[in-house]
């Protein structure tokens, strides 16, 4: 019906895709810890009467749980950890302003350090963006009864109750939807293999992989750690062990025995994180049977490569690399910072600090499309303020507030995964009932504040997007390739003279090509081809971890060996310049690389 096609025909595909949440299962680790970090200081500041106090501490808890994404128990510890101390730091140089204008001069200074920790790493780029949004917040909330020092005090207070609720969370690490989303897929396998109506069993698996993808690539968790690239591997190799499943239910035959219990093995391994023993192919057996247990060797085997390839201790140390991009970035969020700030201060607005805030929310580094993230922001804002409005206007502040207030706090953790602009909406109504308990708050104000703010980004980005544009994935990959295929070479063969050197060259551009590659995967338009891009930078820094532990154990290989491993990767190189090597081809290529430079 014409109709039901104007939606359609006014938005294109790429927002619908955006303003569709995506169906990621709840971490009720993180909905507890989050819930709990924001209830906990309203309720002592209710029963104290000390609420100012209780709302810096709740802020703290909630600076701190936004930097809390699934991933594996010491990656979280870590990540909350950097957070917190980043958070407090910008929020006691917010803080510590003297006047309006000296609070525009820190906010600018913090942001240059803000963005450049993005190249350092995925801790760092989080935890520099709360530096740099807590540092606003605090130029703006700043309390006329509380000394500065006093504000630090509680914000940390708030920081460190939500780390210690993140850190009880130890028992219940293995429910984390990642392990069980991967493992649910071996489940439903097994499920269909046994089923008497195959095809509800089949749509299940189906459903099965389908949840586990959202949950590894898609949402707003952008924890890359080495726990979930193994993770996305095992469901990368899980389709030869899905298809030949199926195959075997469509032609009525069993499966081995052993079969069945290495997927329940598999599954096990994937909730608990052990290593799954060996598992050599049968060769006796229809095809089909050995098709599956050709899938579980396969699968067995890469993980295990995986598992227990060497991670060189120094490969956090050297991302700290400032290309063309970096500075471009640098001034896109100065230039959007001072705009705001200047318009908030000549304007005479009451808060005007939300404009910056909104700004830096926006161009947040390595979080995907800005105006994407633009319009979501406007959207979840005006959302939020209006059900604010609704729930301020129905509900006192005080004991009343509180239950809602934690309601919406146990929701950040999911809409962080599901939905941008939820988040946006959700966050938006939770600041404003905390901020009503103690003081005014006017919530129409904070509405024109974010249209203006998403206004500013829209226009410098505008401005500078010619300065903001980098090279294609297959670019990128080849040069990457071709620094590998070079350092591989001088380890391989013994040499010492300037290896160290290379391989900070190495590892850096190898750091360049995943933050370039994160950045891709959360952009609406090119998610699709980085997703097919992204088992392959895995492998190629497992090859460098190889490489180096050969040269640390001075244990050169065969020459002949260490030529043909190097010429096959400057082959790949070549071909990824001509674009004539699918990612998939790659991919396959590198692991052979891997397996014979560790020697598997």
């Amino acid at each position: 019906m014409p109709g039901q096609a104007l939606p359609r025909l006014l938005l294109p595909d790429w927002l619908l895709r955006q303003l569709r949440p995506m169906t990621i299962p709840a971490d009720w680790t993180r909905v507890s810890a989050v819930a709990l970090g924001i209830g906990l200081p309203q309720l002592v500041g209710l029963l104290t009467g000390r609420i100012e106090a209780a709302v810096l501490a709740s802020v703290g808890a909630l600076c701190a749980s936004f930097s809390d994404l699934t991933g594996s128990y010491r990656y979280r510890l870590r990540r909350v950890g950097v957070a917190a101390v980043l958070g407090v730091l910008g929020f006691a140089a917010g803080a510590a302003a003297p006047g309006p204008w000296w609070a525009a001069a820190v906010v600018l200074a913090v942001a240059v350090p803000s963005v450049l920790a993005s190249r350092v790493g995925d801790l760092w780029s989080s935890g520099g963006a709360h530096m740099l949004t807590f540092c606003i917040v605090a130029t703006g909330e700043k309390s006329a009864t509380l000394p500065v020092v006093e504000q630090v005090v509680w914000f940390s207070a708030g920081e460190l109750l939500l780390f210690a609720l993140v850190a009880s969370t130890w028992p219940f690490r293995g429910t984390a939807p990642a392990r069980s989303a991967v493992a649910g897929v071996f489940d439903a396998t097994l499920r269909m293999l046994d089923a008497e109506e195959p095809v509800a069993a089949r749509q299940a698996l189906t459903k099965a992989l389908n949840t586990a993808h959202d949950v590894l690539v898609g949402g707003g968790s952008m924890s890359r750690s080495r726990v979930r690239d193994r993770l996305y591997l095992v469901h990368t190799h899980a389709t030869p062990i899905v298809e030949a499943a199926v195959s075997l239910v469509h032609a009525g035959e069993r499966p081995p025995h052993r079969a069945r219990e290495a997927l329940r093995t598999l599954a096990r391994c994937m909730r608990t994180g052990e290593v799954p023993p060996p598992y050599p192919p049968d060769t006796a057996g229809s095809p089909l049977a050995q098709a599956l247990d050709r899938g579980i060797a396969d699968l067995v085997s890469a993980f295990r490569l995986a598992k227990h390839s060497a991670v060189s201790s120094e490969k956090e140390r050297v991302r700290l690399t400032f290309g063309r991009s970096t500075w471009a970035q640098v001034l896109r969020m100065v230039l959007c910072l001072a705009l705001a700030e200047g318009i908030g201060l000549l304007a005479g607005l009451d808060q005007p600090y939300w404009i910056a805030l909104t700004a830096a929310l926006v161009l947040k580094p390595n979080s995907g499309s800005v105006f994407a993230r633009t319009v979501l922001r406007a959207v979840g804002t005006v959302a939020g303020v209006l059900l604010a409005l609704l729930l301020l206007s129905l509900v006192p502040p005080g004991w009343w507030s509180l239950p809602f207030i934690v309601v919406l706090a146990a929701k950040v953790p999911v809409a962080i995964d599901r939905h941008y602009g939820l988040f946006s909406a959700v966050v938006t109504v939770l600041v404003l009932l905390q901020m009503s308990q103690s003081a005014e708050f006017h919530a129409l104000a904070r509405l024109v504040d974010t249209l203006v703010g998403c206004a500013v980004v829209l226009v410098v980005g505008f401005l500078l997007r010619p300065l903001l544009r980098g090279p294609e994935l297959p670019v990128l990959f080849a040069d990457a390739v071709a620094s590998v295929a070079e350092y591989v070479s001088q380890s391989l063969a013994g040499v010492r003279h300037g290896r160290p050197a290379l391989r900070r060259r190495t590892y850096r551009q190898l750091a360049d090509l995943r933050a370039a590659l994160q950045q891709q995967l959360v952009n609406p338009t090119t998610a699709p081809r980085a997703e097919r891009w992204w088992p392959t930078i895995s492998v190629l820094e497992r090859v460098v971890d190889a490489a180096t532990e050969k040269a640390v154990r001075n244990n050169p290989q065969d020459l002949q060996q260490a030529q043909r491993l190097v010429s096959a990767m400057r082959t790949a190189t070549r071909q990824l310049r001509a674009t004539e090597v699918r990612p998939a081809e790659l991919h396959a290529e590198l692991e052979r690389v891997y397996a014979g430079v560790a020697g598997r």
